[in-house]
């Protein structure tokens, strides 16, 4: 009796094997078949999925190998027909996910995107996959809800370092204040090359420098060529003031990373570098390499370098070179404004300041050019003024011939009897006051000055000379 048991038995299991085999092969040939096109694709798939059709993860395979060929209505097709196949006992979350990177890569509504992936959630929770794709999809409509949906994982999935992933979503968004404050608190060293590129830009681009430097050198140690790392571990280190360690980057970036293509901004930067190492004959070069490279399409501007140039000149006291690239500078500026014209003036009258030589010539620009902005500018008419006053008592001797006394005067008739003076107007006027005050003084007018002293103690009470002229017999 126990023989024919086992027979029977045996007869099953071999008849079970076959099936089974069977499966398997019809599946595999399917596979094979949508991998290399086959003309008979369609019906190997077919014939798998009726071999399978209670079995969701083979119809599961079946769906990604069209998927991964690009033929999305099959994709599709079979990802529902495997979603059906685990009815009615459990809905089938892989098959939630295809569907939405089905829509995700190739559909035009990412809410329905979201909507699979969201089904995939709820029908498995601990699995991170489906919030991951949840806030990809989603960081497009609102990188806020998407980081939000990451903290709703971190619940379910505890293991899960959701840091880097919310900097990595606000990066995509273009927040890099957001991507900035998530990425600092992520592990350093769990980055990885992509993670460290994102946290070096945003962390530089929002000011915080010293973890630029930091993340660039975790990506230095990944990978010592790469020029991303090593341009903004010099631009850093700039920022910090930190211009040795900025200078030991320049070199590296240049000439020792892969496939860095050098800007005018690079060798902007580097002539800042230089400048700060007072190394005039490298700061020089790169600043005329970066005027070289500048174009319309340029992050920084040609008026821009111009005006960093120029003002070298002049700290350099090279007044020639200093006027020369400013003038450049004012040619090319779009949209002058005062301060970007009074720049010539200031220039002159340091030039003066320091030549003797050139002391006449330069102060009469400098009165001459303030002249000409106090009626382009009207609204400086007070100050523009007042520096013509101050640039003529340069050019008079103990005021012998009171050539400032015009436009002293002048100031006074404009803030006189201004009633909402500012702090700044007030000192003009004082100064315009103990001028005229002393001019009157030197030329033996006492009743004026003692008169002027009035006015100026009127603005300040405690003024000495004021209150020296206002003793006088």
């Amino acid at each position: 009796m126990k023989a024919i048991k086992y027979l029977v038995m045996g007869v099953l299991l071999t008849g079970f094997s076959a099936t089974a085999n069977a499966q398997v092969e019809e599946l595999n040939a399917a596979l094979d078949g949508i991998k290399s096109q086959a003309p008979n694709v369609a019906k190997l798939a077919e014939v798998a999925f009726k071999k399978n059709k209670k079995n969701p993860e083979a119809i599961l395979k079946i769906a990604q190998a069209f998927y991964a060929q690009k033929d999305t209505a099959n994709a599709r097709k079979y990802a529902n027909l495997s979603n059906e196949a685990g009815k009615p006992k459990y809905q089938f979350a892989p098959a939630y996910l295809l569907l939405g990177d089905i829509e995700a890569s190739y559909g035009t509504d990412g809410g329905k995107a979201a909507s699979y992936y969201n089904q995939a959630i709820t029908f498995n929770p601990k699995n991170p996959e489906g919030y991951k794709k949840w806030a990809m999809v989603y960081r497009k409509i609102s990188p806020t809800q998407a980081a939000k949906k990451l903290e709703e994982m971190k619940v379910q999935c505890p293991d899960e370092d959701i840091d880097a992933f919310k900097g990595h979503i606000f990066m995509l968004a273009n927040d890099e204040k957001q991507a900035y404050e998530n990425y600092a608190k992520a592990d350093i060293n769990k980055l990885d090359k992509l993670g460290l590129n994102e946290f070096v830009r945003c962390s530089y681009f929002t000011g915080h420098f010293a973890d630029a430097v930091r993340a660039a050198e975790a990506g230095i140690k990944l990978e010592p060529r790469n020029p991303t790392f090593n341009r903004i571990a010099m631009f850093a280190n700039y920022e910090l003031k930190n211009y040795d360690a900025a200078k030991n980057y320049i070199h590296k970036y240049f000439f020792e990373t892969d496939s860095a293509k050098i800007s005018e901004y690079d060798h902007f930067y580097t002539a800042l570098i230089y400048q700060a190492l007072e190394d005039k004959a490298n700061m020089y070069a790169h600043y005329d390499k970066a005027l070289e490279l500048v174009d319309d399409q340029s992050m920084i501007k040609r008026w821009a370098i111009l005006k960093s140039v120029s003002d070298s000149y002049l700290k350099d006291q090279e007044f020639e070179n200093a006027i020369k690239y400013y003038e450049q500078y004012l040619a090319c500026k779009p949209n002058l404004n005062f301060d970007d014209e009074e720049g010539m003036a200031n220039i002159y009258s340091k030039y003066g300041d320091a030549d003797p030589a050139k002391k006449k010539e330069m102060i009469s620009k400098a009165i001459k050019l303030f002249g000409t902005l106090a009626e382009k500018y009207p609204i400086q008419v007070v100050y523009a003024t007042f520096m013509r006053a101050s640039l003529n008592n340069k050019l008079d001797d103990n005021m012998k011939n009171s050539l400032a006394k015009a436009d002293y005067q002048k100031v006074v008739e404009l803030l006189a009897n201004k009633a909402d003076r500012s702090k700044g107007e007030d000192t003009m006027l004082k100064t315009s006051y103990h001028y005229l005050m002393y001019n009157a003084f030197l030329n033996k007018n006492h009743a004026g000055a003692k008169e002027i002293a009035e006015k100026i103690l009127a603005i300040d009470p405690e003024y000495k000379p004021a209150l020296e002229i206002q003793k006088l017999k």
